[in-house]
């Protein structure tokens, strides 16, 4: 989405509106600085200028002056005005301009200041002196924000224009199927539409599911019409009870449709097919009659096999009648070919399938340093798949397609019970020793997760407050008000909850103030060659301690190679370290001889 603006003779401003990439692919977004300097507005300006339409103001009085004229997408704006603070002008912003993100700037003695300005509306803050790289990242953080709240507003503004046009009853007809109620093909079509433009802005996947019922002719022959309707709608009724909120369940004749909006892989669709085939084994029962049905469905997923809704129905159908010809009572996924690197996925998964049922997997674990005293605290407990003739294989290589295919679960699950149990063992050993599980996203997802949890530890007897979770900021931004919920409960059982790999995401106050963490875990690539002469480096890892600190968050560094990385940790109070410096990850009896 960009923004489209007219401008009349004078060269002024005169409309603005939001339209889509494909309508104005070479507008640029608008920016507006706010600095009571003048060279540092016009730096800026002109830095930012080539991907951005830069206005500048050195006051907040001038800046609101611009803003009852003229709308942006962001506001890069001094901490201190000389006519008013940052915390009154985000909030004002926020107030007036709900779509508008700002972005403050300050220097190392206003971090209290910036985070009240977070609180108060602001999305994120960028520290003087400016590092440029930084500074590209969170402009563009930002207008990726500005652009989903846009979206979000847009698309909800059309769906209540949707819902105030089909209050007529003669309207409902027109959209919904006289039968089973359910969206006909039209307004089927119209949400999938809505769905792809959605994902495609977003970039996430959808799916689109043809069903037909095996017996289905058979039963109207045999019943009637009138029996066979009321089958038709104990099938409905069953197919709704498994479908999640936001998806839609449609009537084509003599087909149904599915739109799955909310999925983050393929296992999820053959999931809900197995969950709708497994309601369907109880039979209908009419009278002295009990009929059993069975489906066959039909696959699509945007936008791995289509760009739009008519073709996501044209390759759905043509996966359900592939189906129908294998015998009925199976589904397809959509594909043009099985190419030479999907039979190695297909291998792989069945490989991968294998070795879980047949425990080929081992648990190393990382020592973990407090860096002030040098003794080891704790470990990370790390996956390891020892293949039978092959050796180990990288967990780059098989955790990926265990998230895609769900096998992430039982994998996790496997996980938590070694490194409980493990944890358990060394509780009496040494006292205080704590061990670190990464979570997926989908463990996160899982239903019931804390309560499995809390049984897990039941069974080992483990102390909860050694154990601590690792998860990445792409997982928690996801859904952050889930995210903090399932956090929250794990902190109640007394669970320590990390962030991993922070600085290679979305690293933001707007996220840390807000989400249940007790600390962050420094992705490696930031500190490996670092030292007191590098300066830049230096200075970023001074800026996270500060910030972490200040929100009383425990540090630990990732990836130490180095002395001299270890030296520049210590001197700027960095908490913990773990890395090669102080051992690579080993199994469990390799891990006791080298801390005694």
């Amino acid at each position: 989405m960009f923004f489209d603006y007219q401008r009349n003779q004078e060269g002024s401003i005169t409309d603005f509106s939001y339209t889509s990439a494909e309508e104005t692919p070479n507008r640029k977004p608008r920016l507006l600085v706010i600095d009571d300097e003048e060279s540092v507005c016009n730096f800026l300006s002109d830095f930012l200028s080539k991907e951005y339409e830069c206005l500048t103001a050195t006051s907040a009085d001038e800046a609101f002056k611009i803003l009852e004229e003229e709308k942006f997408a962001i506001i890069l704006s001094d901490i201190n005005l000389p006519d008013k603070n940052g915390i009154e002008l985000a909030r004002k912003i926020k107030e007036e301009t709900p779509d508008t993100v700002v972005v403050m700037i300050s220097g190392k003695a206003d971090l209290e200041s910036a985070i009240n300005a977070i609180r108060a509306g602001a999305f994120d803050y960028i520290q003087k002196p400016f590092d440029l790289d930084n500074l590209e990242v969170s402009i563009k953080r930002a207008l990726e924000h500005h652009l989903s709240l846009v979206g979000k507003r847009k698309y909800e503004e059309h769906l209540k224009r949707l819902i105030e046009q089909r209050t007529e009853e003669a309207d409902h007809f027109l959209w919904y199927d006289t039968l089973t109620d359910l969206p006909n093909r039209f307004l089927f079509e119209d949400r999938l539409t809505q769905a792809i433009e959605q994902a495609r802005y977003n970039k996430t996947i959808i799916a689109t599911v043809l069903i037909s019922i095996n017996q289905l002719k058979r039963v109207y022959s045999i019943l009637g019409t009138k029996h066979g309707d009321a089958v038709l709608r104990e099938f409905v009724s069953r197919v709704k009870k498994c479908l999640s909120p936001g998806e839609t369940l449609a009537r084509f004749d003599d087909e149904f449709a599915i739109l799955m909006v909310t999925i983050d892989r393929e296992q999820q669709v053959i999931e809900l097919i197995e969950e709708i085939k497994s309601a369907l084994r109880k039979p209908i029962k009419l009278y002295d009659e009990e009929i059993l049905l069975t489906i066959s469905a039909g696959i699509s997923i945007f936008p791995n096999d289509c760009r739009n809704a008519q073709e996501a129905l044209k390759n759905a159908g043509i996966a359900l009648e592939k189906a129908k010809e294998e015998g009925g009572d199976n589904w397809l996924f959509f594909t043009s070919d099985l190419t030479e690197k999907s039979l190695n996925r297909l291998k792989m998964e069945m490989d991968l399938r294998r070795a879980i049922e047949s425990d080929e997997f081992e648990l190393h674990f990382q020592p973990k340093v407090d860096i002030s005293t040098g003794k080891i605290i704790g470990a990370e407990a790390l996956i390891r798949w020892n293949k039978p003739k092959v050796g180990m294989i990288s967990p780059a290589d098989f955790i990926p397609l265990a998230e895609e295919t769900g096998l992430i679960i039982p994998l996790g699950n496997w996980v938590l019970r070694k490194a409980f149990t493990q944890c358990r063992l060394w509780m009496d050993k040494k006292k205080g020793f704590t061990v670190g599980v990464n979570l997926s996203a989908h463990q996160l997802r899982e239903k019931n997760f804390v309560e499995k949890v809390n049984q897990l530890i039941n069974e080992t007897g483990v102390d909860p407050n050694l154990l601590e979770f690792e998860v990445t900021e792409t997982i928690l931004l996801k859904d952050p008000k889930e995210s903090a919920t399932i956090l929250s409960e794990l902190r109640e059982l007394g669970i320590k909850i990390l962030i991993d790999d922070f600085g290679t995401g979305y690293s933001s106050l707007s996220y840390l103030k807000s989400l249940p963490l007790d600390g962050l875990k420094i992705d490696k690539s930031f500190i490996q060659g670092i030292s007191a002469k590098d300066q830049g480096g230096a200075e970023f890892i001074v800026a996270i301690v500060t910030l972490a600190h200040t929100l009383r968050l425990k540090v630990v560094a990732e990836g130490v190679e180095r002395e001299e990385e270890l030296n520049l940790l210590r001197l700027v109070r960095c908490d913990e370290a773990q890395g090669f410096l102080f051992g690579k990850p080993m199994l469990p009896e390799m891990f006791a001889n080298f801390w005694s």
